[in-house]
């Protein structure tokens, strides 16, 4: 199976790493938007034990897209579209898509025609990863990882067979036949977690904290009705059991959202609780309390920009 990776961020590097020292593909390769393509790289990965391993990356080139069976796209929600766009040209049919970002909505961007040609899966993981430098990263936390397809006709053998090389390369992987659930279930996650420790700069454990109960009920109950509008019936009782769980679980991570406001980078908060925003106008439902999570991210990154800029 031919793979490319696409992006050598945290996530990017992890995957490629697995992919590469398991030996599962007949062809692997990184595609960024920095590379040399005439040039391989080195890159470094500390596993969860701490044990270093060094290796080497097989930057992409045009003939390497012609040929893929799998892209794996291992980039920002706001990068999906323009990245599919400049690589469409190259694809052949029925190549296998993987959408790897955070938040929802990247499917509903991408043109029909090109949605049309391709097999589009969504994949998401609780493994965490953590950059450290360009080229390396550390394994931060054991998780797991759900795909499903979100788009195409692909027979459920073919769609084994593709979980059985990502499974063999970096268990655990699961299939499953509808993966919308899950995808609900980590976006409320995602809303609840990531902008709070990044609008106070903490650790993804003090989320527990009683202080932010009260935000955490409010934030949760406009997603589900939100949700419920969308055919998706979730019970907020539940989903704040699950957050709380989930930020025992990382309770020493630096969430995405955080680490990219501290970085001075563009967070993918316009398809977490800009997402529920949109859903929210589209239903006339209010919800305000993830509408102003959307605008305080929107202030922390010019703020962070400006202060950036006027060094």
């Amino acid at each position: 199976m031919k793979i490319i990776v696409v992006g050598q961020g945290a996530m990017g590097l992890l995957w490629y790493h697995h992919l590469a020292t398991s030996n599962v593909t007949t062809s692997l390769s990184m595609l960024t938007s920095t590379q040399n393509a005439s040039l391989n790289a080195d890159y470094d990965f500390v596993d969860n034990q701490g044990v270093s391993f060094q290796g080497n990356v097989n930057y992409a080139n045009n003939e390497h897209i012609k040929v893929a069976d799998v892209i794996l796209l291992c980039v920002k929600s706001f990068q999906i579209k323009s990245v599919l766009q400049e690589i469409s040209k190259y694809l052949q049919n029925n190549t296998n898509i993987i959408l790897g970002h955070n938040g929802m909505g990247t499917l509903a961007e991408l043109p029909k025609e090109f949605i049309s040609k391709h097999n589009i899966y969504a994949l998401l993981t609780t493994h965490g990863s953590l950059r450290n430098a360009p080229l390396s990263i550390t394994h931060t936390g054991i998780g797991v990882t759900d795909i499903g397809l979100v788009s195409g006709d692909v027979e459920i053998a073919e769609q084994k067979t593709l979980v059985s090389v990502l499974n063999t390369a970096f268990p655990k992987v699961t299939l499953h036949k509808s993966i919308i659930i899950k995808q609900w279930l980590k976006l409320a996650v995602n809303c609840v977690i990531n902008p709070l420790t990044a609008l106070h700069n903490i650790d993804n454990g003090q989320i527990n904290n009683d202080i932010f109960t009260t935000k955490i009920e409010e934030i949760l109950t406009e997603f589900v009705a939100v949700a419920k509008c969308e055919g998706v019936l979730l019970n907020a009782a539940e989903l704040t059991k699950t957050v709380h769980e989930v930020a025992k679980a990382t309770a020493k991570n630096c969430s995405s959202m955080r680490c990219d406001i501290l970085a001075n980078r563009k967070t993918e908060i316009n398809y977490i609780n800009g997402y529920i925003h949109k859903l929210g106008l589209k239903h006339s439902i209010a919800t305000p309390e993830n509408t102003k999570l959307l605008q305080a991210i929107f202030k922390k990154e010019k703020d962070h920009s400006a202060g950036t800029n006027n060094k």
